[in-house]
C-alpha cells in the first residue's frame, strides 16, 4: 500500500430479494492478503464508510453474525494520482453490497429471511426518484430528501422509500419529522425490523418511552438476534422502572456479543444493578466495561466507583 490518502470506500448494504436495507452488522475491510484493516458495525440504514485510505485494493466485507445470510465480499480499489507540487488527488469508491440468504440456514421464499422480505409492485417514476434519492443521500446531497419525498406522492404506501426517509431523518437527529414516515413504513410492512428500531430511537429522543418501548419491543421480537435493538430495548425498560424486563433484554444482549464484547451492554447492566440494590454485580459489569473499553474517558471516576460498590457490597 502506497502512503495514506484521503481516499475512502463507503455504501449500503442490502438484501438482494428485496433491495431492503439492511443494518446491524459488522463489516470489515481487508487488504490484499485478507488481512483486517478495520471493522464496524452498520446501524440501520445500512450504511458504512471507511476513510484515510492510501492506493491499493481492499476487500470489503459483511460478516452476518446471527443472520440468515451468506458472508459476502467485494473487491475496491483506489488510486491516487499526483496533481502537482507534491500533492496527490483524493479517489472515493461506493459500493451497493447485496446479501443473499444462505440455503444452508433457510429455504428462500419460506419466510425465514433475517429482517424484512417485502416486495412491491412499484410505479417506474416511483422506483426511479427513490433511486436517484439514495445515491444522492449516499454523495450527502439534501436534494436526495426531496427525491424521496416525491417517490411516496407518487406511490404513498412506497415501503422502501418510507422507511429510508424514516430512518435519513433520524440519523439527522429531526426524531419528529421521521416518526410520520416510520409509522406509515410499518403501516404497509409490519414485519419491517428497520422501520420498529428508528421508531424506537426517534420515540426515545421525543421522550416519549412507552412508544419507544413498544416499537423497539417488536424490534427485538422481528430480529431477536440484533444486539442493539437488545440494548436499546433494555435501556429504555430500565429508565421506565421494568428492571426485570430490561435485564432479560441486556442478557440476551450480551449473550449475543460472546465472541465480541460490546462495552455498552456492561454499562447498562451496572446501572441497572445498581438501581436494583445489587453492587457487586454492578462493580463486576463495570470492570468487565473497563476490560472491553480501557480508554474510556472517564476511566478514573469508573474505578473509584467499582470501589465504591464493592464497599456497599459487604
Amino acid at each position: 500500500m502506497a502512503a495514506a490518502q484521503n481516499n475512502s470506500i463507503n455504501g449500503h448494504i442490502y438484501d438482494a430479494q428485496t433491495r431492503a436495507a439492511v443494518g446491524d452488522l459488522y463489516v470489515e475491510l481487508l487488504d490484499q492478503l485478507g488481512i483486517s484493516l478495520r471493522r464496524m458495525r452498520v446501524d440501520s440504514t445500512g450504511r458504512f464508510f471507511f476513510g484515510g485510505l492510501g492506493s491499493g485494493t481492499y476487500n470489503v466485507k459483511v460478516v452476518p453474525l446471527g443472520t440468515n445470510y451468506q458472508e459476502t465480499v467485494q473487491s475496491v480499489s483506489l488510486v491516487s494520482m499526483p496533481t502537482g507540487r507534491g500533492r496527490m488527488s483524493s479517489d472515493s469508491a461506493y459500493i451497493d453490497i447485496y446479501l443473499k440468504l444462505d440455503p444452508r440456514l433457510v429455504k428462500t421464499g419460506s419466510g425465514g429471511a433475517a429482517t424484512v422480505v417485502f416486495a412491491q409492485d412499484v410505479p417506474d417514476e416511483a422506483r426511479k426518484s427513490y433511486k436517484k434519492g439514495v445515491e444522492m443521500l449516499a454523495d450527502k446531497k439534501d436534494e436526495g430528501l426531496d427525491a424521496l419525498k416525491k417517490a411516496i406522492d407518487i406511490f404513498p404506501n412506497y415501503y422502501d422509500a418510507l422507511d429510508r426517509l424514516g430512518n435519513e431523518y433520524v440519523r439527522r437527529g429531526q426524531p419528529s419529522q421521521a416518526v410520520p414516515y416510520l409509522v406509515k413504513a410499518i403501516d404497509v410492512n409490519r414485519r419491517s425490523y428497520t422501520s420498529f428500531y428508528a421508531l424506537g430511537v426517534a420515540s426515545y429522543n421525543l421522550k416519549d418511552l412507552k412508544a419507544a418501548s413498544e416499537a423497539l419491543r417488536a424490534a427485538s421480537a422481528i430480529n431477536p438476534n440484533s444486539i442493539n435493538a437488545q440494548i436499546f430495548y433494555g435501556m429504555v425498560l430500565r429508565i421506565g422502572g421494568s428492571y426485570e424486563r430490561a435485564e432479560k433484554a441486556l442478557l440476551q444482549a450480551k449473550k449475543l456479543a460472546e465472541s465480541t464484547p460490546v462495552a455498552e451492554i456492561h454499562w447498562q447492566l451496572a446501572l441497572l444493578y445498581e438501581k436494583t440494590g445489587r453492587y457487586k454485580q454492578a462493580a463486576d459489569e463495570l470492570e468487565t466495561f473497563l476490560k472491553v473499553e480501557p480508554k474510556a474517558a472517564n476511566a478514573e471516576q469508573i474505578k473509584k466507583l467499582i470501589e465504591n460498590f464493592r464497599a456497599k457490597a459487604k
